[in-house]
């Protein structure tokens, strides 16, 4: 890497100093890359000036709200709210790494996907894991979307609402689909398809009700070169200049901290071991795309899995089990005997801590297998 290209994290640090320290800088896999390389991360295209100055000017307002003594919700939502950690369980996906492809929406909006399909049904271990490969490569190359044009989260969430997005192991992730990874004819078996999207833009007391309500939703931002050295503390502008449009998603907030909490794409070695604090109203971080959905209807095989739970009410075909790391699903059968006799083949299960493999259609099983 030439001298004038390296990342200069003392010069951060120096100028973090200077405003009282809000976070703190360090190096990681972002500061030792190159400039160049930096950039392939950047997948949001930035807005034009005039576009940029009302961005600015929406973020001043947000910080100017914020700061009032009266600025705590009304509406009885609590002050911080983190769903990385509920009660000790998170209801977010793992930190992955987009790598040298700017296909930070994919991971940005399956982000938003699956922790709204754990955290409406209650179930921090539901097994879903959902392909960036297909959003990105799949939807996005039918719309003229590559690594290096970027996307925008309302295009790719209506994918997800009107079509679907299959899951990982059918279609794996690759910087530019180097893999070779390619969409199965029987992908719509296994796939999630989300119910309606929610644009909660610009609005702090909507985007902490989508959040409390239904999940995650995507946080777009200008990207300054600080931004690539945060390791912790409250992100705020210190040193730089843009860089580029970036996405992640946004996953909690802190009202004594005055911050969101992100979920970036960018593996662990940035920020908290992938997690960050953005301030209210920083970077368009709160005013440019901020979309959600309202839930996630999913379609797959359990794979392997044991019943632990079962219940039946009175009403016809109404029995239920309890999968592991797939949480409650309704017995299917088109006819009162073939759903009793599923459901009791399933109690048996249970009774045996056998392992069963169920096709689950949006939270119905249609079809077991028992071994």
């Amino acid at each position: 890497m030439a001298e004038s290209e390296k990342f200069d994290v003392d010069a951060v640090r120096a100028a973090l100093t200077k405003e009282d320290s809000p976070w703190e800088a360090s190096e990681n896999a972002l500061t030792r890359l190159s400039k160049s390389q930096r950039a392939v991360l950047l997948g949001v295209p930035l807005p034009d000036e005039e576009e940029q100055n009302k961005l600015n000017s929406r973020g001043k307002k947000i910080r100017a709200e914020v700061a009032k003594a009266d600025a705590r919700d009304a509406a009885g939502l609590p002050a911080q709210f983190n769903l990385n950690d509920r009660g000790g369980v998170s209801y977010v996906s793992g930190v992955r790494n987009q790598l040298n492809c700017g296909s930070c929406v994919a991971f940005g909006s399956v982000a938003v996907l699956e922790g709204t399909a754990r955290f409406t049904r209650g179930t921090p271990t539901l097994d879903v894991d959902l392909s960036e490969a297909h959003l990105f490569y799949g939807w996005g190359s039918t719309v003229g979307v590559d690594c290096n044009t970027g996307w925008m989260p309302i295009p790719a969430l209506t994918f997800a609402v009107n079509r679907g997005v299959t899951y990982e192991s059918e279609w794996a992730y690759s910087p530019g689909n180097s893999n070779g990874g390619s969409l199965p004819s029987t992908w719509e078996q296994h796939r999630g398809k989300a119910t309606a999207t929610a644009d909660v833009t610009n609005n702090i007391q909507s985007l902490k009700n989508h959040l409390t309500t239904y999940g995650p939703v995507t946080g777009c931002f200008v990207v300054y070169t600080d931004f690539f050295s945060y390791h912790s503390g409250v992100y705020q502008h210190v040193s730089g200049v843009q860089e580029g449009g970036h996405c992640v998603a946004i996953v909690g907030y802190d009202d004594t901290l005055g911050a969101w909490i992100v979920k970036n794409s960018w593996g662990t070695s940035w920020g908290m071991n992938g997690f960050g604090y953005i301030k209210y109203g920083e970077v368009w971080i709160d005013t440019w795309s901020n979309v959600g959905v309202t839930g996630v209807h999913l379609r797959t095989w359990t794979a392997g899995k044991k019943v632990l739970g079962a219940y039946a009410t009175g009403h016809d075909r109404n029995g239920w089990i309890y999968v592991q790391d797939n949480g409650w699903l309704r017995v299917g059968g088109l006819t009162g005997t073939s759903h009793l006799a599923m459901f009791a083949d399933l109690l048996t299960a249970k009774e045996k801590s056998a392992y069963i493999n169920a096709f689950s259609d949006d939270g119905v099983v249609t079809q077991t297998y028992t071994y």
